[in-house]
């Protein structure tokens, strides 16, 4: 995982948003980022950051808040970070308008989620086991089609590899949001 986390985040630049930052994992692969802030909604999980904000190669920001109710400006960030929390949000449509939503057009959005099985027997367990694997792992649900969420929210795909099958097929996603980047000064 930590050579997954290192290669998408390679391709973090600018003013930066991690979405659901959990115990600060990736904060050590933000090598291009302008300016960083992490969100995370569980006051355990922000405390636990707080020890690692220092791995970090710029100062970061930690906002304690939800997915579904980002409190940042429209098109505030180039680049919007996802590992692996959309499987837990209550409500992934209106997180993902939401990062959507504080991302500029034709910003970034940086994808590592497991989603749901191709069709066929994995995907049956998937269905089988949600109801209770929601409750023994935060929230996470492992029949979610976060991908194809993600494209219905508008996001285009430049490159998705797909990491492993089974129970918990991985995805690895750079997406587009719609519109035209601004032109930056090059300096």
């Amino acid at each position: 995982m930590r050579g997954l986390r290192e290669e998408l985040l390679a391709d973090a630049t600018g003013d930066v948003l991690e979405v659901g930052c959990g115990t600060g994992r990736n904060l050590p692969f933000y090598h291009h980022a302008k300016s960083l802030v992490l969100t995370e909604p569980d006051p355990e999980m922000a405390r636990r950051t707080r020890r690692h904000l220092g791995e970090a190669a710029m100062p970061v920001e930690l906002v304690e808040a939800p997915a579904e109710a980002l409190p940042f400006a429209n098109g505030r960030f180039q680049t919007v970070v996802s590992t692996l929390v959309l499987c837990t949000v209550r409500d992934p449509a209106v997180a993902i308008a939401e990062i959507r939503r504080v991302l500029e057009p034709g910003g970034l959005f940086l994808v590592m989620e497991h989603t749901q099985a191709h069709p066929g027997g994995w995907r049956r367990a998937q269905d089988l086991l949600t109801p209770a694997w929601r409750h023994l792992a935060a929230g996470c649900h492992l029949n979610r089609p976060t991908l194809a969420m993600i494209e219905a929210a508008g996001f285009s795909p430049l490159r998705v590899v797909e990491v492993g099958q089974g129970l918990l097929p991985l995805r690895v996603g750079r997406y587009r949001s719609p519109g035209q980047a601004p032109q930056r000064p090059p300096w």
